[in-house]
């Protein structure tokens, strides 16, 4: 359980950013979480921690695709749902860009670090949760479209 417990920790955003990516509503993200997460517990003596956290992130990906599977059937009688082709291109397409959020975040968190301080103070003002972008505009003391102009150009920069 100690194994399991770690790498749970360790890679529950890369499973929650897969599962995310392939249902329509945050709610449904929850729902899907929580019995992917219960599943996952349940059958954790039957996983080999011997191996490399690859195979922990593809097992854990297997078992979220079902719980969506079965999320999907249960909500089925939506107008708006894809057939299985299309969920499982998006699956895949998921699982790949799941993978690497650690890196990602690590990567966004170095860039972050090499901004003016000025710029730093911006972003966090602006991205900090339950802020709009004009509470964030009247915080710093800018026009809400001046923000928009000012993040823009921070967020270019932080793409190169």
């Amino acid at each position: 359980t100690k194994n399991f417990v770690r790498l749970f920790s360790k890679y529950e955003g890369n499973v929650r950013a897969f599962v995310s990516s392939l249902l329509p509503s945050w709610e449904g993200v929850d729902e899907v979480m929580q019995q992917t997460s219960l599943v996952m517990w349940r059958k954790s003596d039957q996983f080999n921690y011997s191996g490399e956290d690859k195979t922990y992130l593809d097992w854990a990906f297997m078992i979220a695709r079902y719980e969506i599977l079965k999320y999907r059937r249960k909500w089925a009688t939506d107008r708006l749902v894809f057939s299985e082709d299309v969920y499982e291109l998006l699956a895949k397409e998921a699982e790949e860009v799941a993978e690497h959020q650690l890196e990602r975040e690590k990567a966004l968190s170095h860039c972050l670090q090499k901004l003016q301080p000025s710029q730093q103070s911006l972003i966090q003002t602006s991205y900090a949760d339950g802020v709009s972008i004009k509470d964030a505009a009247e915080i710093i003391g800018r026009s809400p479209t001046g923000l928009y102009k000012a993040l823009a150009r921070i967020r270019k920069n932080l793409h190169k």
